[in-house]
């Protein structure tokens, strides 16, 4: 009798694994087909490089590599929802992988959910903190977030970790130059130089800092910017950017014209050239440079609202109401076109 009970309850326990286990199968079955997604979602999936990992999903479900790497090509085409789905699928299959709390880290911080790039950032550096690239990244998400104390123990824990480089910083300048130290800013970014001394961006960088505090030692790193990359029209904008802020015109004109002959669709250097035009009155030629902006930058809204000042200055003000109303159409918050138009009695 005792005999037979045993197996009795044997038999149950064997019956109840066999449910769960066929349960489970189901459910895994279930996880992995195309029913969470909409008609749109399971298109993309079966197209290209996509599609081929898909199909490899399809016969290898438990695979976390595969959904890593189908996360990246969708990252990849901006599909970051289905791009977080697969990521964080592969960190559910493999939670200790600091490759992908790397990954999905990126994710959000390509998303600007700041926070939680942090959150995962910082996973992926204590899961391997030896990975230079991780702890970059991380105090980058942090600097982003504001942050910026954290970021700068991050980046002095680096430093001291692996032979500096000059993306270190780089980065520090940028986290010392948010938190109002310019001097710090500037000893960074001369760090910086010193070890990488044809960095255009870094040079840039020295410019912009040195631009900012008023000091004409920019020009300096602007032209040896120049020099570097003879293609660009950036540090020559940034020289005439200069001038202007130093109310020397003139030098200003001359070097947007040369931007303008480097890089036709500077539109940054029209927009000065014509307001410099506008301080002096020159509302003609103001108009010639705004009409060649408006061919090389069609939607830029600003184009319009100088446009309509020229216009309203000189005393056409049915053209200046139509360039105010075109900078709105372009852009619903330009208040000064707003403004405007409300100057001119126009209700927008």
């Amino acid at each position: 009798m005792i005999k037979r009970k045993i197996n009795n309850c044997l038999f149950r326990i064997i019956v109840v694994f066999w449910l769960m286990l066929v349960a489970g199968l189901g459910e895994t079955g279930c996880h992995h087909t195309d029913e969470k997604y909409t008609a749109e979602e399971q298109a993309i999936l079966h197209q290209g490089k996509v599609g081929q990992i898909t199909d490899s999903i399809a016969s290898f479900p438990d695979n976390p590599e595969l959904y890593a790497h189908r996360s990246q090509e969708l990252a990849n085409i901006q599909q970051f929802k289905l791009a977080g789905m697969d990521i964080r699928k592969a960190l559910q299959l493999r939670p200790l992988e600091a490759q992908y709390n790397f990954q999905l880290g990126e994710l959000y911080f390509q998303q600007d959910s700041l926070q939680k790039a942090v959150t995962y950032l910082r996973r992926a550096v204590e899961l391997k903190s030896q990975s230079l690239v991780y702890q970059m990244e991380y105090a980058n998400a942090l600097y982003h977030a504001g942050s910026y104390s954290e970021a700068l123990r991050v980046l002095e824990r680096t430093s001291k970790m692996y032979p500096p480089v000059a993306e270190i910083y780089g980065l520090q300048s940028r986290v010392y130059q948010a938190m109002g130290d310019t001097a710090a800013a500037i000893a960074s970014m001369r760090e910086a130089i010193k070890r990488s001394p044809d960095n255009y961006e870094a040079i840039m960088a020295m410019g912009d800092l040195l631009a900012a505090t008023g000091n004409p030692q920019c020009l300096i790193w602007y032209r040896r910017a120049e020099k570097i990359d003879t293609t660009a029209a950036e540090p020559i904008y940034a020289q005439a950017a200069f001038y202007e802020k130093m109310h020397q015109p003139g030098q200003a004109i001359s070097l947007l014209n040369h931007c303008i002959n480097v890089d036709a669709f500077y539109t940054d250097a029209y927009l000065l050239l014509a307001k410099i035009y506008l301080q002096q009155h020159a509302f003609n030629k103001g108009l010639t440079i705004l009409n060649l902006a408006q061919r090389m930058a069609p939607a830029n809204d600003r184009v319009y609202f100088l446009r309509g000042s020229c216009w309203e200055k000189m005393g056409d003000t049915a053209r200046a109401m139509q360039d105010y109303r075109r900078s709105l159409i372009f852009n619903k918050k330009a208040e000064d076109a707003r403004q405007a138009l409300q100057r001119l009695g126009i209700q927008p």
